[in-house]
């Protein structure tokens, strides 16, 4: 297929292309805030360096679509057409709905909250599914954020770079206070395709219990590999 020549930046297409762009932006910015108790106008403007007259327009558009919505607070939040279009992409994803039970046994088993990373590109990672611990003081709710690769126990894990136990950990490097433990699941090819964590509070996570939680972790890892066909 032949290229098409790029688009002068006064065109309307390269206009548009802005348009869509900068929407796409206000929309994951809200979706980044949600678990933060939604996001201002004020806020949403700051974080995409829109001005408030162009992110308010924006936000408008995004509003009658469905795709945010505005509490009682006036923050924005996700909308519920947004939360439609997700549950419907994630009914068709094998990997979603098999990992379910595994990360309810997972947090069963330790104690802390379990969770299904998947990469987003080669630096980034994004955490897919969660399933809380049944201990009073949990971690936040780290669905739907990404997260740096590098220096974290989900990127190691995603990159192969596990230790002879099968497990990768890190401390601190999501949150002062936080360890995460990690290990890689594969698919019916035998490629990294996610990675299941634990995540839990470092004051009560002592190096016998990375080793306990790595454990739970490199089985359930294998289990739910199992289910994608691994070998």
């Amino acid at each position: 297929m032949t290229p098409r020549p790029a688009q002068p930046q006064n065109s309307p297409e390269a206009g548009s292309t802005r348009t869509v762009d900068r929407a796409f932006d206000l929309l994951a910015a809200v979706t980044e805030r949600a678990a933060g108790g939604g996001a201002s106008l004020s806020e949403l403007a700051r974080a995409t360096g829109l001005s408030p007259a162009t992110a308010s327009r924006l936000l408008g558009t995004l509003l009658r679509r469905g795709l945010v919505r505005r509490d009682e607070h006036g923050a924005y939040r996700p909308g519920l057409g947004l939360m439609q279009l997700a549950s419907v992409v994630l009914r068709g994803e094998p990997l979603y709905e098999l990992a379910g039970p595994v990360l309810v046994e997972l947090a069963a088993a330790t104690g802390e909250t379990a969770n299904l990373g998947v990469p987003v590109d080669h630096d980034r990672a994004l955490y897919l599914r969660q399933v809380a611990g049944d201990q009073r003081v949990q971690t936040a709710v780290w669905t739907g954020r990404t997260i740096p690769r590098a220096g974290t126990a989900m990127g190691a894990a995603l990159a192969g770079a596990v230790g002879d136990d099968g497990y990768a950990s890190s401390r601190g490097s999501l949150e002062p206070d936080i360890t995460s433990i990690a290990a890689p699941v594969r698919d019916h090819d035998g490629a990294i395709v996610a990675a299941l964590t634990i995540l839990a509070p470092s004051y009560r996570t002592s190096e016998r219990d990375v080793e306990r939680h790595g454990a739970q972790l490199v089985r359930h890892a294998r289990e739910l590999s199992l289910a994608l066909g691994s070998p």
